[in-house]
């Protein structure tokens, strides 16, 4: 499956727009207008874990558990913890590209003490792995569907909460700890540098903790010694895969930023996954078309030989409008 967020704006206007100059690409124009499309119910995170054949949350809890968890840990789920800045808008806050934060190893690891400090009383406990993530560990199974980071930069946070049974529980932990991250001194000294205070941790990929990871945790021995997991995808990469999966950030970090020339380039960048894709997922904020696509019959290659060939562009207005 090849998820392409950003590849298809909303409204007419935006897609003309960006289609003015765009390469003919006549072959990936061909396999997309010969596909067999159907709207897409869900958001990304819903699609990347129906590419996985995951009824639960992201996995990348678990996968980072598997490095970081630590002998005598107690846990029952694990998860991840993301900081961001989110922006203050009229009615909602806006979280923004986290490279843009340049939140340093130490100031990360001195907001994850505080807020594993504040939490332990819930039996949560948080532990620092790397500037952009935190491991997570509860003492209770947690049911819930969250967002990956990588799909909410740039959008309202509301629509994007975490969904399912104990979703109020982990709104409620987000709240308490983007209080406590207001008067943190860390965030004191970065906006006397100018820079962007951290007032959201995202918290992502509950899931609960296998029970072989479960029982290691309670070892004495010590780190475990896990293998170092492949599984989890790299935020601060464009394109990223993982199993059956890939993803291509490309068209919607253009978008974010107003860049035509790298969005129109991007659909030549990425070719050669559409030429190999058989499940294609277009839309902008959260996925719209699914394209189920096969190789031109005989036939369908004999009759293009007679007729002009339609562009990109082209065949992205058809598909805009049978939504």
């Amino acid at each position: 499956m090849l998820l392409l967020p950003g590849s298809l704006p909303p409204d007419r206007a935006t897609l003309q727009a960006l289609c003015e100059g765009l390469a003919e690409l006549l072959e990936i124009a061909l396999l997309l207008q010969g596909a067999t499309v159907a709207e897409y119910s869900g958001s990304w995170s819903d699609a990347e874990r129906e590419a996985s054949s995951n009824a639960g949350d992201l996995h990348d809890g678990v996968a980072l558990a598997q490095d970081a968890l630590q002998a005598g840990d107690e846990a029952v789920s694990v998860a991840v913890a993301t900081p961001l800045h989110a922006a203050l808008g009229l009615a909602d806050l806006t979280p923004v590209d986290p490279p843009t934060l340049s939140l340093s190893a130490d100031e990360s690891r001195a907001l994850c003490e505080a807020a594993d400090a504040h939490m332990r009383e819930d039996g949560v406990r948080l532990r620092f792995v790397d500037a952009a993530r935190w491991l997570v560990t509860c003492n209770q199974s947690v049911d819930v569907l969250t967002e990956r980071p990588d799909w909410i930069i740039g959008e309202l946070l509301r629509p994007n909460l975490p969904r399912g049974r104990d979703a109020r529980l982990i709104e409620r932990w987000m709240n308490e700890l983007q209080m406590l991250l207001h008067a943190h001194p860390v965030n004191s000294a970065r906006e006397e540098r100018g820079l962007l205070p951290i007032n959201l941790v995202w918290l992502w990929g509950l899931q609960p903790l296998p029970l072989r990871e479960r029982a290691e945790s309670k070892g004495v021995d010590g780190v475990n010694n896990h293998p170092h997991s492949t599984d989890t995808l790299t935020p601060t990469l464009s394109r990223q895969g993982r199993g059956g999966l890939t993803v291509e950030h490309g068209f919607a970090k253009a978008m974010r930023e107003g860049d035509l020339a790298t969005w129109q380039a991007t659909w030549a960048n990425v070719s050669r996954e559409i030429l190999s894709a058989q499940t294609i997922i277009l839309g902008d904020s959260r996925p719209r078309l699914r394209l189920t696509t096969a190789p031109p019959g005989i036939t369908a290659r004999l009759l293009s030989l007679f007729k002009r060939k339609a562009t990109l562009a082209e065949v992205l207005t058809q598909l805009q409008q049978s939504r």
